[in-house]
């Protein structure tokens, strides 16, 4: 059933990548990463990110980087997951999505601690 929906947002993207582009790379960047293709994932979570922002889909932007956040996460890659996660974090609240801006916070606080943030920016 994926792979048939990943085709129709393949054919939307066609017909109108402005609206479908990121939505587009964001479904492949989820199956690269169900089929193990770490290289293939990370890229096409990057792309929906860099779409996402470039036509000014905020709370796509916010939901790609989330997921890439925790795709990195399990990977075990804490400065590009906290970076992403972070990001993700501040789109929702430019969002207006304080409820689900307040639950990335919980979740980096509880995945990297309070202070992992501000250890990154004394390193940096």
């Amino acid at each position: 059933k994926g792979e048939v929906v990943l085709e129709k947002m393949r054919l939307w993207n066609e017909h109108c990548p402005w609206n479908f582009e990121n939505k587009m790379f964001l479904l492949s960047a989820e199956r690269e990463s169900i089929f193990g293709n770490v290289d293939q994932a990370a890229s096409f979570y990057a792309r929906s990110i860099q779409s996402a922002n470039d036509h000014n889909f905020v709370h796509e932007e916010a939901i790609a980087s989330e997921l890439a956040g925790v795709f990195f996460r399990q990977r075990e890659l804490d400065a590009t997951s906290y970076e992403l996660l972070f990001h993700s974090q501040k789109c929702y609240e430019r969002w207006g999505a304080r409820a689900v801006a307040r639950r990335v916070k919980t979740f980096i606080g509880n995945e990297f601690g309070s202070d992992y943030g501000q250890t990154c920016a004394d390193i940096n």
